[in-house]
């Protein structure tokens, strides 16, 4: 090869110094080397693709060339045959023999002389020169002077030749074989027109039919001057003649096409092996075992655990096939003894499993062998990998024993080379090679140049060191932060952290601290001031340094990494979410709609093939697949399992609690859980990923073998035929005839028939166009045309007589045609006395792909499609198993067939090899009979299963039998014919069968008997001594072969043979136990090769079904929802009492009559309803709707079910040809036919009934927010649609004409404070003030505008509740900027914390979270925390912990400052001051978390003047007024009260009496009014929009009673007798009173009800003991009387007050006061479901009594910032923002 791209290489190097002229030239002379007739050369081609179609033939192919000069070739080859031979051949020969061969001399070509025309002319040469030098270079002996070159093919010259014109030939010497030889396949050229002076000339000289073969292509001459006789004249330099190569396959073919066909070197290395072809052929090749090695002891353990005893990590199988798979521990001595038969004896599984039954049976079927056989591999890979990595291992040991060991270097100790010999799996493998390079990776260079170096030293001595210095490499740096730490020295400091990273392993191993910590007596800043360097100044960096080496060292531990991959594989759990894509794809007819949400699923309860359909959603991105990083603890005897990283930490703890252990155990903590929870666990959420990916792999390639066992698991059909028809005819003894019928449901295409013989051939075939007609057609010429086709059919089926007659499964007509052929048989066994003959319907599938295959067009390549169908499915009933091998061919399409619906997400290899695993098991089975594969090529492709062989071997092997033309007379041939090696012999000859009985008289050899069976060629001489012992002949007279022959005709005799002590005498002798064996040999010798196989049963309804409708439980199910379309309706025509019952109907408007069965009501007369009758066209009252489904199967719709209200006329609610959803109800398998409902309720599933099974684990609760998410988007979406935001013509730097979530994203990057001015939604006479609190919460405010020029300016007034305002720039100055620096204050403040609570989240949980954490530290101090609601934005949460209960208060900022407990503060100083002062006193309840909507644009609409309505759903009117003496009020609200509320507004009503008593009232739900959500159908209801206030003629339903000695607060239940309007009446005046009541005297309520007398119960005995200084706060509310009554006299105008919220609800205020005495009344109205309820208190004995309604319905006068903090009930719960 290295020869002839040298030739190529002066040839192209010389041709390109030439010029183009003379280029030219030596292309028109390198033609002359073209063949001497173009059909010679084709002939030459297709003799060779000829002989290499059966096997490869090495040896130069000779071409048969005409003419005279290949009649003396002839000649010459016949006196010396080794002539012919060239060194190529020569080179071919000594590499497939393996020996060197002597070569014998030949005489040199002749080499051909020309012309090179350096100046464009031609030069003629003398012809004498010519002949002479001809001459001297035939007789030259001196071999040295001639340069050996080789030559290409005359195709490859001409390639090159005509390079310019054909590019395609640059690539021809591109692809080389292993050798390096060029395999392009050449093409053929056209031999040009000879016509030039030299050609002319080269037929002078060797005349005219010379043959341009014998010579070679000649290269540029190179020149010399020869100055004698001083004529420069030049000549041509002798040069080396090239020898003719002659053409192999590898000329030839593309290497792609050598490997598919077997023909490279490594298989022809494989043939000659005398091992089984698959055992080489494996990834890892069958290696022996050395003696006295108990390496098979180890393997056989190591198998047993993880093949049969391991637990998968999810669930593939069911529980009682995985304890069927398990094997008890006597099977690891049968496991040993199969790999002592694998390994060291080279006998494949099935050999095993059908002749050494007695070492492996009954623990090891021949399944579990091959299990055992591919674990082999497993074990054998993972051993050469240790092995490996010991070496590395010990090399790495004497590196550093040589030279000095540097401190921050890991000695390598013994206890790592036992760790390596622990390992297990290659998992653990990967972990213990990832330690290493982790300790060892920065020495591995040095290590490795070191050994180069006493190498090199070893062979070159002194020259050592500049031979490295020119070899050496420069290695590229590790810039890890390990490597970098290590090299700063953090790794000592590292080794102060008290366990090594092995001894924590042990501790987390056995879950207990069996390595104690050893402590440093340094604290942790103090040991890391001595590890400053430049690379690390400060402390901080050294100890982050030291917590990451830590960290690294602890993740990469083996040990660890094992123990976690243990415990996380089993507690690990799944969340599934879908994405918003596949919230909207996943449907109920999707595969993975069962698990749309999953929430914690474990993973062991993943079944199947379920990851892979999850996968896939995956990539489609339908879903988002997570696993859990947290997962539970070890289990605790006292309460439940805690989390597992957390106990981890524990075991890294000293158990003290002095200062500096304490800082060391949360470093160790924080370096345990960086490890485990940066490296280890998502290392480990991979390796589960591929771990489950695998597992369901495998679930889908045991699906696919067990669909292909029941494929070809069954026998040849075998009709049962009367004992009459068992005549010559009939006869089924060589086998069967069948007729196979295809046809297309395309009525436009032909169907065909065809009958095979019994050998399988096709006997004749019939077209039948017209076969899918009806007979009982309407058209006379369809039903004539079809009967025609049944005639020929029968007429056909008369000639042919066929066993059987099956029919492909195309769809329903086959029905159909199987009736009419049905239908024939029996005229048949009438008029022709035919036998029953059956008619069967088969699956199709085989035949459709055969069709369709290159093995099909090869066979039949003038058949159209349909015939070769109807071929196949005759086959396939004659052998199942030989048709289904036709697919098994070089280009796999046995993988066509469809055996699971993921099939395609496996591995093709891994898929191919578990099928060929079925078929090598099958045909094991059957058996081969080797001359009928010469015969008949049918069966060919089996013989690669048989076992020890495979597609090379027996290709070979068939090949030799070919050649010599002859049967295999015995299975000895084997051997001395077919040239098998004793191992392969072994392995083969068992399952290849010979038929004895046809050799006959035909042979003199011996024929043997046994060599029909399954009996094995070792155990000849027990059969025979069976046969003879049985037949009881004397030993003088034996006679072993005509033992036989009688034992075979009554095989009964053996059963008196005693075989268990046959098998003790053969044990005894040594041959082992041969018990099983000795039976098996008795029951073959009864039957010889019996098929066991599983006789053809007919198919059932369902599988019927299945086939006809290609549909499978999977695609069509009840309760599935698909789409179909409507073909008409059915009626119920009235039968004759019916008729006579009849009672026709009248219809009064119009005066005509109806049918009472159709309801046709056009009949102007009573007669003609009657007529209608008589006449029978009343179709009848309809009964229902039929449909069609997409995959043309019938339904059905009852007309109950059509909808959910009740139909009459079905036409008036579908039509024809519409298509509709239906849900499938019923499926009638034997109709073809289904039953479906279109009922509102049955689509929608409204009772849970169709749908499939959601999961065990499915996250109801998530699906329901993420449906409300997705209904508020739409919604909000629909909302903002159909809202128009009026551009405005307003010029403002801070005014933009965007919609609300423009301005949101706008302001999300600007700084906090920002403002930004928009056109409100409410209408023109609007705008919206948005302004940033913190990040992602902002505040929206509502200013009002008033005399506005047009819709499109500003007003002249601007108003924010109340508060008049010139212009924008005095809103954002005297309102927004002071809110928002206050709002900064406190966002600045030490002990703000940002709130992170999640969408949904409550903020109180967030907040106690906080501040448990904090009271954990320092349980010592009080600690409170602010943070900004996101749910109310302005307003703060104020929340600390003064013992176990966390209290949450609200503080609101305004342009004033902040307010709190009704007080306003002006600075944060001030407003904590006093907070720390009076946290004691008693506060309203704590705040409530009410349902919000996050941000919205508020919506409500402000009503000017008194009283007014409100646009939003809530509307809260407050008014006050009354009286106080004493007493300090408190808002009593509860969340439950909130919860529980319904949808309407509420009404409260408070009336401060001055008896010295207090009570208060209100409605639980007010307090969420204001923030009320959209989302939920609760706080949905409709608004009540008038607010309520109480007048004087409100009846109060609840007297004052004198036994309540303590005033009612905080949910006191105080009784409530029903409603007395007397006796309240008088009450009012008398005494202080508490009742309520609805508006409309509805039924009492309870007073301060939070939800319910038990939560009440609760809290009494606490709130009890709260002090209570009613005399301090009257005297308070005494002394802030002036300005209170100041402010409202400033108000009295009435006016309501709308705060436009973020919520999607108006709240208009009111409050009025009324001086009766000296002191003021706050009275609070709110809406109720019951058109409000009232409550007023009154103080008894002072003479104050409340006017009528006129005072104390004031509603203009505004709440005040200095009113009574005790009737606020906004700070403490979020009822409504003040402002």
């Amino acid at each position: 090869m290295s020869e002839f791209l040298d030739s190529e290489a002066v040839e192209t190097e010389e041709e390109e110094e030439l010029d183009l002229t003379e280029r030219k030239k030596i292309k028109k002379l390198k033609a002359v080397v073209s063949d001497s007739s173009e059909e010679e050369e084709e002939d030459d081609e297709e003799r060779l693709r000829e002989e290499l179609k059966d096997l490869i033939d090495d040896r130069p192919i000779e071409e048969d060339e005409g003419g005279g000069s290949g009649k003396k070739r002839k000649k010459r080859q016949d006196d010396d045959l080794d002539d012919r031979l060239e060194d190529d051949d020569y080179d071919l020969i000594e590499e497939n023999l393996g020996v060197k061969v002597e070569r014998r001399k030949r005489f040199k070509r002749l080499r051909r002389i020309y012309d090179n025309e350096s100046d464009g002319e031609e030069q003629h040469v003398d012809v004498g020169l010519a002949r002479e030098q001809i001459a001297e270079q035939l007789f030259d002996g001196n071999d040295e002077s001639v340069e050996h070159r080789s030559e290409r093919s005359p195709r490859h010259g001409e390639a090159d030749a005509f390079d310019e014109e054909d590019t395609e030939s640059d690539a021809d010497d591109f692809i080389v074989d292993d050798n390096g030889r060029p395999i392009a396949e050449k093409k053929k050229q056209r031999r040009p027109i000879f016509t030039d002076a030299s050609l002319q000339e080269g037929q002078e000289i060797f005349g005219v039919d010379f043959d341009y073969d014998d010579f070679s292509i000649y290269e540029e001459d190179e020149y010399e001057d020869e100055m004698a006789g001083g004529d420069d004249h030049r000549v041509k330099k002798k040069k080396a003649l090239k020898k003719k190569v002659a053409k192999t396959i590898f000329d030839i073919y593309e290497p792609s096409e050598l490997k598919r066909g077997h023909f490279t070197d490594l298989d022809n290395e494989i043939r000659k092996t005398d091992i089984p072809e698959r055992m080489q052929l494996r990834q890892v090749p069958v290696t022996p075992v050395p003696e006295g090695s108990m390496e098979l002891d180890e393997e056989a353990d190591w198998i047993h655990q993880y093949a049969f005893c391991k637990n998968s990590v999810s669930e593939p199988e069911k529980a009682d096939n995985r304890e069927k798979m398990r094997q008890p521990p006597s099977a690891i001595k049968k496991i040993k003894q199969t790999l002592e038969f694998i390994r060291n004896q080279q006998l494949e599984v099935p050999f095993i499993a059908f002749y050494r039954k007695e070492y492996v049976m009954p623990e090891l079927n021949i399944d579990d062998l091959w299990k055992v056989y591919y674990f082999d591999e497993r074990w054998c890979q993972l051993n050469e990998r240790k092995r490996k990595l010991r070496v590395l291992f010990e090399k790495m040991r004497q590196f550093q024993m040589d030279k000095p060991l540097r401190d921050d270097v890991r000695l390598v100790l013994d206890s790592d080379f036992e760790r390596l010999n622990d390992v297990q799996t290659m998992e653990e493998l990967k972990d213990v090679h990832m330690y290493f390079l982790l300790n060892y990776s920065h020495e591995l260079p040095k290590m490795q140049a070191e050994q180069r170096r006493k190498a090199a030293a070893a062979e070159n001595g002194d020259d050592v060191e500049l031979m490295l210095q020119d070899e050496q490499l420069k290695q590229a740096p590790n810039s890890s932060p390990y490597a970098v730490f290590r090299k700063a020295g953090i790794c000592g400091f590292a080794k102060h952290f008290g366990l090594t990273p092995e001894q924590f392993a042990e501790n987390l191993r056995d879950n207990y601290q069996r390595n104690e910590v050893t402590q440093e007596s340094l604290g942790p800043l103090e040991l890391a001031q001595q590890y400053l360097s430049p690379r690390f100044t400060t402390t901080d960096e050294v100890m982050h340094a030291a917590k990451y080496v830590v960290a690294r060292q602890l993740a990469q531990e083996p040990l660890l990494r094992k123990t976690m991959r243990e415990v996380y594989f089993d507690r690990a759990r799944i969340n599934i979410r879908p994405t918003k894509h596949g919230m909207a794809q996943i449907d109920e007819n999707s595969p993975v709609y069962s698990m749309k949400y999953v929430a914690k699923k474990p993973v062991g309860d993943l079944f199947g093939d379920q990851f892979i359909k999850l996968m896939m959603a995956e990539e489609e991105k339908l879903l988002e697949i997570t696993f859990t990083e947290a997962f539970e603890g070890n289990a605790k005897a006292n309460g439940p399992p805690g989390d597992y990283v957390e106990e981890a930490k524990a075991l890294y703890n000293l158990d003290q609690f002095s200062k500096h252990v304490l800082e060391w155990n949360a470093l160790r903590a924080e370096c345990v859980q960086l490890a485990l929870q940066k490296w280890v666990i998502p290392d480990l959420i991979k390796e589960l990923r591929t771990t489950l990916h695998e597992e369901a792999q495998q679930f889908v390639l045991r699906s696919c073998t067990a669909k292909l066992h029941k494929w070809i698991k069954v026998a040849p059909y075998k009709p049962e035929l009367p004992q009459d028809y068992k005549n010559d005819d009939w006869s089924t003894l060589r086998g069967i005839r069948v007729l196979g019928l295809a046809y297309d449901p395309d009525q436009t295409v032909a169907a065909f028939c065809a009958v095979t013989t019994v050998e399988g051939d096709i006997s004749d075939y019939l077209r039948l166009p017209n076969i899918l007609k009806r007979k009982k057609s309407h058209n006379a010429e369809e039903k004539a045309l079809k009967l025609a086709d049944l005639r020929k059919l029968s007429d056909f089926i008369k000639i042919k007589k066929p066993h059987i007659v099956v029919i492909g499964a195309e769809s329903r007509e086959a029905k159909m045609i199987q009736t009419d052929i049905q239908d024939i048989l029996k005229d048949l066994e009438t008029t022709e006395q035919f036998p029953p003959i059956e008619v069967e319907i088969i699956d199709n599938e085989l035949a459709k792909i055969y069709a369709n295959s290159k093995k099909g067009e090869t066979d039949f390549k003038e058949y159209p499609p349909l015939l070769k169908q109807a071929v196949s499915l005759a086959r396939k009933m004659q052998d199942p198993l030989v048709e289904y091998s036709q697919l098994c061919d070089a280009d796999d399409e046995i993988l066509c067939l469809r055996y699971h619906p993921l099939q395609e997400r496996v591995p093709r290899d891994m898929l191919l090899e578990y099928l060929s695993l079925e078929f090598i098991n099958r045909t094991s089975e059957v058996g081969l009979d080797i001359n009928m594969m010469v015969q008949n090529s049918r069966t060919v492709n089996l013989l690669q299963y048989t076992c020890g062989l495979g597609p090379r071997k027996g290709q070979a092997l068939l090949k030799l039998l070919k050649q010599s033309n002859q049967r295999l007379e015995n299975r000895t041939q084997l051997v001395t014919v077919c040239h098998l090696g004793p191992k392969v012999f072994i392995n083969c000859s068992g399952f290849i069968k010979i038929d004895t009985s046809s050799l006959g008289d035909s042979t003199e050899a011996y024929v043997e008997v046994l060599d029909g069976s399954r009996v094995h060629p070792e155990t000849y001489e027990w059969a025979r001594k069976m046969a003879i012992d049985a037949m009881e002949y004397d030993d003088e007279e034996t006679n072993q072969a005509r033992a036989l022959e009688e034992i075979l005709e009554s095989p009964e005799r053996l059963k008196d043979l005693d075989l268990n002590a046959f098998a003790v005498e053969l044990e005894r002798q040594g041959f082992g136990s041969k018990s099983i064996t000795l039976y098996d040999i008795r029951n073959e010798l009864s039957c010889l090769y019996k098929d066991d196989r599983s006789p053809y049963q007919k198919h059932s309804a369902e599988e019927l079904f299945e086939l006809l409708t290609k549909e499978t439980p999977d695609s069509l199910y009840v309760g599935k929802c698909v789409l179909a379309m409507v073909t008409g309706f059915t009626y119920r025509r009235p039968q004759g009492e019916q008729l006579d019952n009849a009672n026709p109907v009248r219809i009064e408007n119009t005066g005509s009559w109806q049918c009472p069965f159709c309801h046709k009501d056009d009949f102007p007369e009573l007669s003609d309803v009657w007529n209608h009758f008589d006449a029978n066209s009343c179709p009848g009252q309809a009964s229902g709707v039929r449909v069609r489904l997409d995959n043309h199967l019938p339904g059905f719709i009852h007309i109950k079910n059509l909808s959910d209200k009740q139909v009459r006329n079905p036409e008036e609610r579908v039509r024809v040809s519409q298509m509709i959803h239906v849900r499938i109800i019923k499926i009638d398998i034997e109709r073809f036919s289904v039953d479906c409902s279109s009922k509102t309720a049955d689509l929608k599933d409204v009772y849970n009934l169709w749908r499939p099974r959601r999961d065990a684990f499915y996250d109801f609760v998530t699906k329901e927010l993420d449906n409300r998410k997705v209904t508020d988007a739409k919604a909000k979406a629909k909302g903002l649609k159909g809202k128009t935001y009026a551009r405005r013509v307003i010029a403002h730097p801070c005014f933009y004409n965007k919609s609300y979530a423009e301005v949101i994203a706008m302001l999300a990057e600007a700084d906090q404070g920002e403002v930004a001015l928009r056109p409100s939604s409410k209408s023109a006479a609007h705008l919206t003030a948005t302004w940033k609190v913190t990040d992602d919460t902002y505040q929206h405010i509502d200013v009002r505008e008033e005399g506005k020029e047009n819709d499109y300016s500003l007003g002249r007034s601007l108003y924010i509740g109340t508060d008049e305002y010139e212009d924008l720039d005095e809103i954002i100055a005297r309102y927004i900027n002071p809110m928002a620096a206050a709002a900064r204050d406190l966002i600045q403040y030490k002990y703000y914390k940002k709130n992170a609570t999640r969408a949904n989240g409550n903020e109180r949980e967030f907040m106690e979270q906080l501040l448990r954490d904090e009271k954990a530290k320092d349980p010592r101090k009080i600690h409170y925390f602010f943070t900004a609601s996101k749910s109310i934005p302005g307003k703060f949460l104020l929340s600390y912990l003064p013992r176990t209960k966390v209290c949450t208060e609200y503080v609101t900022v305004m342009p004033e400052g902040y307010r709190f407990r009704g007080q306003v503060f002006h600075s944060v100083n001030s407003l904590l001051r006093w907070f720390k002062e009076h946290w004691l006193d008693p506060t309203a309840s704590p705040a409530i978390n009410t349902p919000m909507h996050f941000m919205r644009p508020p919506l409500a609409t402000h009503n000017s003047g008194g009283g007014g309505s409100s646009a939003g759903p809530y509307s809260i009117t407050c008014s006050v007024a009354g009286c106080v003496s004493g007493g300090t009020p408190r808002s009593c609200m509860s969340s439950s009260d909130i919860r529980g509320s319904g949808s309407s507004a509420y009404s409260i009503s408070h009336s401060i009496g001055s008896g010295g008593g207090y009570a208060s009232s209100c409605s639980a739900a007010a307090a969420a009014a204001h923030y009320g959500t959209s989302a939920t159908p609760s706080f949905g209801g409709a608004a009540i929009n008038t607010p309520y206030t109480p007048s004087s003629q409100t009846p109060f339903m609840t007297p004052y009673t004198p036994h309540a000695l303590q005033t009612p607060r905080y949910g006191y239940n105080v009784p409530s007798p029903s409603s007395q309007s007397s006796s309240s009446q008088q009450m009012r005046h008398h005494h202080g009173h508490y009742g309520s009541g609805s508006g409309s005297g509805g039924s009492p309520r309870k007073y301060y009800d939070m939800g319910g007398g038990q939560h009440q119960h609760q809290h009494q005995q606490q709130r009890a003991k709260e002090s209570l200084d009613w005399q301090l706060t009257n005297d308070s509310w005494a002394r802030r009387r002036p300005p209170l009554q100041q402010q409202a006299q400033q108000t009295a105008m009435g006016m309501g007050m709308n705060m436009g919220l973020d919520m999607n609800m108006g709240l208009g205020i009111n409050l009025g006061y009324s001086v009766s005495g000296t002191t003021p009344t706050n009275e609070y109205s709110t809406g109720t479901r019951n058109a409000g309820a009232a409550a007023g208190i009154g103080g008894a004995g002072a003479g104050a009594a409340i006017s009528s309604s006129k005072a104390a319905s004031v509603r203009s006068t505004p709440r005040t910032n200095t009113s009574p903090h005790s009737m606020n009930l906004g700070d403490s719960t979020p009822i409504y923002d003040e402002n």
